[in-house]
């Protein structure tokens, strides 16, 4: 009888030893086949026509831009994604963000807020599932740290708006590397709340503007915010095409030393915003648009750098959050363009000329045409343009606009021609994408569908046209967090 219960005894506990092993082997089966190492790129306002007018750009560059295609187009799977929002057919970068990292509609205007849950279950960012999960997070952007984008990974806000509130939330995140932008109000909107810089620093964060000193930070520090030393008036950094005057790191400066600083055995996930290529799409700007697009695919090759090291570990997502500006070519044959390097001869932004124009006019109370067309040929174009009839009457009419606010069109029809831009500086940059060809149906953001280019373990998964709620969805399926 006692032999019988040892035998008993001894069953059950090889069945709970056998579960036990099972059990283990399976978690290290979910955890081989999981990526360890996951980059999510995102272009805001990037759509399939900024790809093929970039193209185009680094084609007729006649030397001046490495030539070739941009290296995320040759991933291996391809496919279209759907954009709108919970309450629009046309989603805000708020929306957006959300359902990407969420994986559920929002409504434009909020970052991962989502009222309709209770707290307790509210959908979470797939950045905050990771960190979850023991990976490093590190989260880049262009633009300012609090801004939709990237906000929708690290914070929870009824408003995009509430760019104190958001950024006050960045160092509870926990998360490791933050990078690029600065806090647009780091003081509220008043300059009358706890510095949001210190707030960091309190938390254990190290912030730093030397990029070369990320990789000697102790490693006992909560983690690191880089901030980029040359920040603009709403805490960006510089376009890439005024990169030469305003001086500044590159997004791929800042992946780089990100990969260095998070890298682990147990695994890391990095999102990257190129924010300025939405601001550039906005100015229908074409050749910022490009510059911008190019500085995005060289952060991407840090990441594919690093991912020809693992390539059995790594997953690359590239997409975007919606389409910006409507981009349409007016030639029949995209190669046209690589004929005409028109776009190549602009040598700083829209915004940055627009400064210059400003400053020319509250310096001065005479104006002269001679002048503007002298700061352009300096300043905008790298060698003066002889224009034609009709360019030459759209800058008279820009030119008496902005000086004299002389103009025979209505309020609404000077809105729609400039989109609230300096008139000026539009009419110089879009003689430029005229003659190359290239076209802009809005200045906001359109329904168009947007690419998404994944190479990697699991990049299989991306390859049929989505909705932008399915990254977090499949994500969910391939990490099992």
């Amino acid at each position: 009888m006692i032999q019988k219960f040892r035998y008993g005894f001894l069953l059950v506990g090889c069945i709970i030893l056998f579960s036990f092993t099972c059990l283990a082997q399976g978690q290290q089966i979910r955890e081989a086949l999981r990526p360890k190492y996951v980059f999510l790129f995102i272009g805001d306002g990037m759509g399939k026509n900024h790809v093929d007018l970039t193209h185009a750009y680094i084609s007729s560059a006649k030397g001046k831009i490495r030539k070739g295609k941009l290296t995320f187009t040759g991933f291996h799977a391809y496919a279209e994604c759907t954009t709108g929002s919970n309450d629009n057919i046309i989603t805000d970068s708020g929306a957006a963000g959300s359902a990407i990292a969420c994986g559920v509609k929002a409504n434009n205007g909020v970052i991962s807020y989502y009222p309709e849950y209770p707290k307790a279950s509210m959908p979470v960012s797939m950045a905050k599932k990771a960190h979850e999960i023991g990976y490093k997070v590190g989260i880049i952007t262009s633009v300012s740290i609090d801004h939709a984008t990237p906000a929708a990974f690290y914070a929870v806000s009824e408003s995009r708006d509430n760019y104190y509130e958001i950024g006050y939330q960045l160092p509870t995140s926990g998360f490791e590397f933050f990078g690029g932008g600065g806090f647009k109000y780091p003081k509220g909107k008043n300059i009358d709340k706890e510095d949001l810089y210190q707030r960091v620093k309190d938390y254990g964060y190290v912030i730093t503007n030397d990029i070369f000193e990320i990789s000697s930070i102790d490693t006992t520090a909560k983690g690191v915010m880089f901030v980029n030393p040359v920040l603009l008036e709403k805490g960006e950094m510089p376009y890439g095409i005024d990169r030469e005057e305003h001086g500044g790191y590159e997004l791929k400066d800042i992946v780089r030393e990100a990969i260095g600083y998070l890298f682990n055995e147990k695994g890391f996930f990095i999102m990257v915003e190129g924010g300025k290529i939405d601001w550039a799409s906005h100015n229908n700007d074409a050749a910022a648009i490009a510059q911008e697009v190019i500085d995005f695919n060289n952060a991407i090759l840090e990441a594919f750098s690093f991912f020809s090291y693992h390539p059995n570990e790594t997953l690359i997502i590239v997409t975007a959050d919606h389409e910006t500006g409507g981009i349409y070519f007016t030639e029949q044959n995209i190669d046209s363009l690589n004929n005409k390097g028109y776009l190549n001869l602009q040598i700083s932004s829209v915004d940055y000329f627009s400064d210059v124009l400003s400053e020319y006019k509250n310096s001065n109370k005479i104006y002269s045409l001679p002048d503007v067309i002298y700061l352009a040929n300096l300043h905008f174009y790298s060698h003066p343009l002889v224009f034609t009839d009709n360019e030459n009457q759209a800058i008279v009419e820009a030119y008496d606009l902005y000086f004299y606010n002389k103009s025979t069109l209505s309020n609404d029809e000077i809105e729609i021609k400039y989109g609230g831009l300096n008139p000026l500086a539009v009419v110089f940059s879009k003689i430029l994408s005229d003659r190359a060809g290239v076209a802009f149906t809005t200045w906001d953001h359109t329904d168009a569908m947007v690419p998404v280019y994944t190479s990697g373990l699991h990049s299989v998964y991306f390859n049929e046209d989505m909705d932008n709620t399915n990254f977090k969805s499949i994500l969910d399926e391939i990490m099992k967090w």
